[in-house]
């Protein structure tokens, strides 16, 4: 959506806000903390093991500010990484993309419609990986540090060990058996939608708290990223209790696990060096104007060192970043 149409929308709100208010209804500001108490009460009013935990967890995520500078980091993340992008064959070496792309089904109606971990849900993890290690890091980020968000082993921590993924001495190694579990486990049952559904809606809320109601500085995939996130830890933990169908107990097991992950320096995780140094830092790219093929320039390498067609005829353009 525009800026333009996001002022339209945010100047339209605000009018209906002023009529409502001189008719003595509520305002959009009004109506949003009325929500936020329900959706709050309501998740408060169910007796499970570690609610209370969660929810005072997610007050301090409020309130702290630490909702906020997750939302805006997460919105730069794409800026701050541009300068290089993994190639298909570099994440070829990633032993859990290998084995997610093996075991989940792609995305599908099917897979949307019973909340099954799939690709797509998978893919979450990486995005808010980024977005929390650029948040104890800084935006100086070089290309050193985007090898360790994806091969410095927090991501098989995370999944294996949940909200113990920094109790291990050594990085674990997820397998082919655990990510079949994974691909069939599901979120269909009431009690479980009911205590997802009511989370997702209070984060939401206490969202537009923060950034108020208005259109102009929503981050719109946010928030559906994190829910993808949040289903993937539900995931692992209905896996590693053998159960194919999500329990309530497995999405509050996946926001203790998320509520402690954006309190860690995940910086402290490094790839080992045989990783590093079988990926050089690419300086530049020769991009073909026809087919859209890169070839990534290191260090030592200059464009007038290659031929300026590419093989399907097409121009062989050089770009400081794709």
């Amino acid at each position: 959506m525009s800026k333009w149409w996001m002022r339209a929308l945010d100047s339209f709100s605000e009018f209906v806000d002023h009529v409502n208010t001189s008719l003595g209804r509520e305002s959009r500001e009004e109506w949003n903390k009325r929500k936020l108490q329900e959706h709050y009460d309501k998740l408060q009013s169910l007796d499970y093991l570690l609610m209370s935990e969660v929810l005072s967890e997610v007050m301090d995520f409020w309130e702290s500010g630490l909702y906020h500078d997750l939302v805006v980091t997460y919105g730069s993340r794409d800026e701050i990484l541009s300068s290089r992008v993994f190639k298909v064959e570099e994440l070829s070496n990633n032993e859990l993309m290998v084995l997610a792309k093996e075991n989940l089904l792609p995305k599908s109606v099917r897979t949307m419609a019973l909340k099954i971990t799939d690709v797509n849900v998978f893919k979450t993890m990486h995005a808010f990986l980024e977005t929390i290690y650029i948040n104890y890091h800084g935006p100086e980020m070089t290309w050193e540090d985007n090898i360790h968000i994806y091969f410095g082993g927090c991501a098989e921590r995370l999944l294996m060990g949940l909200d113990k993924f920094d109790e291990y001495s050594r990085t674990p190694r997820p397998t082919k058996d655990f990510f079949k579990k994974l691909a069939i486990t599901q979120i269909t049952r009431k009690e479980t939608n009911e205590v997802e559904n009511n989370m997702f809606l209070l984060l939401l809320d206490i969202e537009s708290e923060i950034f108020g109601m208005g259109f102009g500085d929503s981050y719109n995939d946010f928030s559906p990223t994190m829910s993808g996130f949040i289903q993937l830890l539900a995931g692992c933990s209905a896996a590693h209790n053998n159960r194919e169908f999500t329990a309530p107990e497995d999405i509050i097991m996946a926001y203790k696990t998320f509520f402690k992950l954006v309190k860690t320096d995940i910086t402290v995780y490094r790839a080992p060096q045989s990783i590093v140094e079988s990926m050089p830092e690419f300086t530049g790219y020769l991009v073909c104007d026809k087919c859209g093929v890169s070839h990534g320039l290191g260090p030592e390498d200059s464009a007038d060192d290659f031929e300026d067609v590419c093989d399907c005829g097409g121009l062989l353009v050089y770009k400081e970043s794709i």
